[in-house]
């Protein structure tokens, strides 16, 4: 982990490349401070890329990677419920990812 100025940058661990419908999304697992491992999706929106929990909330057995993202609404459609899920909502926690030297950080701030 590292700490820029309050903002903290938690690595991607085990990054994997998938062409999903033309596009490329990645996933992989953060460790966070005071939690167990949690699994990431990353998806370019927006020209930029972000990550999100790569789970349903519905059925936390389910992952999103191959879920339909409307970017225009920021949301991204769990493949097998159909339930549309905000990238920035409560359910998958979209955080802005930045790559450093071929690794992928997630980006956390003191106010998300």
């Amino acid at each position: 982990m590292v700490l820029l100025s309050m903002t903290i940058l938690v690595p991607i661990k085990y990054v994997q490349e998938h062409q999903i419908d033309g596009e490329t999304r990645w996933t992989g697992r953060v460790e966070l401070p005071g939690h167990t491992g949690l699994n990431v999706l990353v998806l370019r929106v927006g020209g930029r890329l972000m990550g999100v929990r790569n789970l349903c909330p519905h059925r936390r057995t389910v992952s999103l990677e191959r879920g339909r993202l409307d970017e225009a609404a920021g949301i991204l459609e769990c493949p097998s419920h159909g339930w549309q899920l905000e990238i920035l909502g409560p359910d998958l926690m979209g955080r802005p990812v930045e790559v450093i030297d071929g690794q992928m950080f997630l980006v956390l701030t003191p106010t998300g």
